[in-house]
């Protein structure tokens, strides 16, 4: 795999089994044409005596570079190019485009999970400098039973980290008294929340501290985590995004690892010590309430390995603390018991106005029938609808008759603006002037309701002041997932999660049916707070067709407003019906331009999604599965891919012609 900032140094993973015979390994790979140094990155259970080096670069064919990758993965790329290709043009483009991204996709050893922990989960002392800066720590153990074997198994991993820790174990009838006394008697930095059953590698403590100043000394911190069976073999590895508000709603993040500021801890004391994950639940909750910003953070390390006999908090307690704090908050949502967490909407919540724009060409079937499927489709009556044409010339005949079909409804006009061109982003702007509704929302022609309260779930998650922008679960019609948030890095710039996937899998880590929040969710059912989309200045027009509603996302983030996936909202999206390829015919000479753009401007962000965790792959339709190697940071540098055994080595590339580039 190829990796490459603007103005950096390209590194190349080369994974190297461990029966890989001494003697030349021959790699194809994409540089850029400007590149005079690479540096080589080998990974393998053998890498830390690996002696590379790199004698020579040879550019290769087009023809040559095509077969090659292509022969590597032909399911994949097929069926990553007939996802997006209308036409053998479009389709040879598209080709490209994937073979492209192949070269660039991390190699997956077929060995999965235990490959990936001999690889980049082996840790030793040697791997802590005693001179690193660290917070200190302290545990609270949460045990029903005190003389049980999870319990002990807990006290033991506590015992045998490298710096053993204090610890208390609390039960049900631990007063918050007692506990707030013990805290304070505390003079270290953070406090971890144990429960019994969830038990500690030995290296847990020394990382997390180091990783607590990395972050910049968070209030809550969530690590990631897995499994353990009765043979005390790991799976099920749960790698975490940053948390957020409504993903803590569902309950899931709730296991595993938590670190609490010793302050924050004493000030937001829950009441109950039943269980962990009822107590790290409403401790997070109660922090939100008080203010909602920047409080959490997300340590991407397995930290946690859970017992079969830790058991899970009854869904009944979760449901009550959820339940609590919506009452609180005044939320339209209503909570129920089971897992994940299940939602219904309060018949009584206020409607607020949302004003609907739809650009549109009026020429296909499909579009004024989708038009009027949300009109008789959405119980949502405080809403009115914009459609507008934009083209060189006044409507058609045609396109005449489709308006005065859908204008008939009152909560509907049409509007035609002149251009020589379409531009998706100045039609919505055009006839965002003046909306009167507190919510826009940005919805394609091509999509259909499925359930007729689609637009109540929406504004339901909206009703926290928090959240700046909402985006839609869409399908396919065959009732696979189209669209279940935005990934940024997927596909090497950023891709719909859980495409394809059916319509009743969960995803990973239930990400496809439950609401969380992402850094992106597309334009094609996007509501966004008006005040929010004015004062960033609506769309950027300069994108004219694709990019547009991924760059409102991300600039609706900055202001400090959260981005949400509302799973409970489903829509049919017959996708690219009116306008076709984003980069169609005239369109294709600013495809590259606009993903320079996007590549300069969101630099950050596509690096590293904080929705997405870099122990997760970035290759087209791959997400959730593990990356090898992953995207980590240690001790401040990023280029140090520990933990596992990899080599680094640099090489400058000889004069003459750069390797080509597909």
């Amino acid at each position: 795999m190829l990796t490459h900032r603007q103005g950096s140094t390209p590194d190349i993973h080369l994974y190297v089994p461990s029966d890989t015979a001494e003697g030349k390994i021959d790699v194809l790979t994409a540089v850029p044409h400007d590149t005079d140094l690479v540096r080589l990155i080998v990974v393998g259970p053998e890498a830390g005596g690996v002696h590379a080096t790199i004698p020579e670069f040879k550019p290769v064919s087009r023809a040559t570079a095509f077969a090659r990758l292509l022969a590597q993965t032909p399911l994949h790329v097929l069926a990553a190019t007939l996802r997006h290709a209308r036409g053998p043009a479009s389709f040879l483009r598209r080709l490209r485009e994937v073979l492209g991204e192949t070269s660039r996709a991390p190699y997956q050893p077929p060995e999965g999970y235990e490959r990936w922990i001999r690889l980049f989960d082996r840790w030793t002392s040697e791997d802590f400098d005693p001179r690193t800066p660290r917070a200190s720590l302290c545990y609270i153990v949460f045990a029903g039973n005190a003389g049980s074997a999870a319990l002990e198994a807990t006290l033991a991993s506590l015992n045998a980290q490298m710096q053993p820790p204090p610890r208390l174990v609390v039960g049900a009838d631990t007063s918050g008294d007692a506990l707030a006394t013990w805290l304070a008697a505390q003079e270290l930095d953070y406090v971890g929340l144990l429960q019994a059953g969830e038990i500690l590698p030995t290296h847990a403590g020394l990382l997390a501290g180091e990783q607590l100043l990395a972050l910049g000394r968070p209030e809550i911190a969530v690590a990631d985590e897995d499994e353990l069976t009765d043979e005390g073999i790991r799976h099920g590895p749960r790698f975490k995004p940053l948390p957020g508000h409504v993903s803590m709603l569902s309950g899931l993040p709730a296991q595993g690892l938590w670190l609490v500021a010793r302050g924050t801890l004493e000030q937001y004391l829950p009441a109950s010590t039943a269980r962990a994950e009822a107590f790290r639940l409403d401790l997070w909750l109660r922090r939100y309430r008080a203010s909602s910003i920047g409080f959490s953070a997300r340590i991407p390390f397995i930290l946690s390995h859970r017992r079969p006999d830790a058991g899970n908090a009854p869904a009944e307690m979760l449901a009550a603390i959820v339940s609590e704090h919506l009452e609180q908050c005044g939320s339209a949502l209503c909570c129920a018991p089971a897992d994940p967490l299940l939602f219904s909407l309060r018949k009584d919540a206020p409607q607020v106005h949302v004003t609907i724009l739809i650009p549109s060409t009026l020429r296909q079937a499909h579009s004024a029938a989708c038009i009027s499927a949300v009109l008789k489709g959405t119980d949502y009556a405080a809403m009115d609808v914009r459609v507008v044409v934009m083209q060189p010339r006044p409507l058609d005949e045609a396109q005449q008759a489709a308006a005065n079909r859908i204008s008939a409804d009152p909560r509907v006009t049409v509007t035609w603006l002149e251009a020589p061109t379409f531009n998706f982003s100045t039609a919505n702007n055009h006839v965002a002037q003046g909306a009167q509704g507190e919510y826009i929302l940005l919805l394609n022609d091509d999509v259909s309701p499925i359930k007729r309260d689609w637009l109540r779930w929406m504004s339901a998650f909206m009703a926290d002041p928090q959240v700046g922008m909402v985006g839609a679960r869409l399908l396919y019609p065959d009732d696979r997932v189209q669209h279940a948030g935005v990934i940024m890095g997927l596909a090497g710039l950023c891709d719909h999660a859980h495409r394809f996937l059916p319509r009743t899998e969960p995803g990973y880590m239930s990400q496809a049916i439950v609401s969380h929040e992402l850094s992106v969710v597309t334009g094609a059912c996007m509501l966004v707070r008006r005040a929010v989309f004015e004062r960033i200045g609506g769309l950027d027009e300069s994108y004219p067709s694709a990019f547009n509603d991924v760059d409102l996302a991300l600039r609706v983030g900055e202001t400090g407003h959260s981005v949400v996936y509302v799973a409970q909202a489903e829509l049919y999206h017959h996708e690219l019906q009116t306008y076709g390829d984003h980069y169609a015919g005239e369109r294709q000479a600013s495809k590259e331009m606009e993903v320079a753009r996007m590549r300069q401007r969101w630099a950050a962000v596509i690096e590293a999604d904080p929705f997405y965790n870099p122990n997760l792959s970035l290759a087209p339709l791959t997400e959730g599965q593990l990356a090898f190697p992953p995207r980590l940071a240690l001790h401040g540098n990023e280029n140090d891919l520990k933990p596992g055994n990899c080599s680094g080595y640099s090489e400058r590339l000889p004069a003459g012609p750069s390797p080509l580039v597909m």
